[in-house]
Order: structure tokens, then C-alpha cells, then sequence
């Protein structure tokens, strides 16, 4: 989905490549996540969910696989 967001990997630095990958796990989980909710509040809420945990998940992902 994020694929040459930094241009191609060659321009991106280490610190962004691993941003990137934190950041498509996250939305990979909320896309999971919100595709399997039947809840009736609709894609706009839906959008709006995702766009309030998207950072903070691709932190803890991000904390996790950098954990020494």
C-alpha cells in the first residue's frame, strides 16, 4: 500500500524503512480490524478510527521490534 513512499527504498534512510514497515503493519491490523466490525457506524467512522490509532499503533509495533 505504502510501496515507494520515500521514493524507493535506496532514498529512504534505515530510520524511515522502519517507520514504513511499523506503519503498514498498523494499518494491516486496523483493515482487519475494521473490515470484520459490523457495528453500523459506517466507513466514515470507520476512517476516523483508523486515523486516531494509526501512530499510536504503528508506535507500539515499532517499540515492540525494536525491544533489545
Amino acid at each position: 500500500m505504502l510501496d515507494n513512499y520515500f521514493g524507493s527504498d535506496i532514498n529512504a534512510t534505515s530510520e524511515q524503512q522502519r517507520r514504513l514497515l511499523a506503519v503498514q503493519a498498523a494499518l494491516e491490523l486496523l483493515k482487519a480490524t475494521l473490515s470484520d466490525t459490523n457495528d453500523g457506524n459506517g466507513v466514515e467512522y470507520q476512517l476516523k478510527t483508523a486515523e486516531k490509532y494509526v501512530g499510536t499503533l504503528a508506535d507500539a509495533i515499532q517499540a515492540a521490534v525494536e525491544k533489545k
